[in-house]
């Protein structure tokens, strides 16, 4: 899995906007952790790459840390 920190992950909806965007792209394999304010997709660069997107278009910046 390719880990990517989300800054501004910071409650249940920010976690249910970002599951909602994902669950209707083509990243299948996901999960989100509130906790570590982090994202993992699957470890190919597609997911990667939309991950980042949809994150972008909802507002929050992520970076990869893993």
């Amino acid at each position: 899995m390719r880990v990517l920190k989300v800054e501004g992950l910071c409650c249940e909806n920010c976690v249910k906007k970002i599951d909602a965007a994902l669950a209707e792209s083509c990243v299948k394999h996901y999960e989100i952790s509130l906790e570590d304010k982090t994202v993992s997709v699957c470890d190919c660069d597609t997911c990667q790459a939309t991950a980042e997107e949809i994150l972008k278009d909802l507002g929050f910046e992520s970076e990869r840390i893993a």
